[in-house]
């Protein structure tokens, strides 16, 4: 994929120039070795590798969709809840107006 290669060639730039204690940290794995670790890590090994790691059975747009298509927006997603985030917001901005009113008036 072009990405990676270009993520791939950037941090190849950029490691020699980290600190050792940073640098050690990074680790880039192809489709092949990320199959190989997720095999060990996951309850159901192979069959727990998502889609988009090319497994073959875990879908995961089908447990957390597009924001966009979701049909509960803004309640409940584990992904970052923008609606959720703009409701909070205009319910806190309706009781600092309120609130600002009140003060205003005594």
């Amino acid at each position: 994929a072009p990405v990676s290669s270009i993520v791939e060639f950037c941090m190849n730039l950029l490691l020699p120039l980290m600190p050792g204690r940073l640098a050690h940290k990074f680790s880039f794995y192809n489709l092949d070795h990320v199959q190989q670790k997720l095999h060990h890590l996951l309850w159901h090994g192979t069959d727990d590798i998502p889609t988009f790691f090319g497994g073959t059975n875990t879908d995961h747009d089908k447990y957390f969709p597009d924001v966009n298509e979701c049909p509960n927006r803004g309640t409940g997603m584990l992904k970052f809840d923008w609606y959720g985030m703009i409701e909070r917001l205009q319910e806190q901005k309706r009781l600092f107006e309120e609130q600002r009113k009140e003060q205003q008036q005594q």
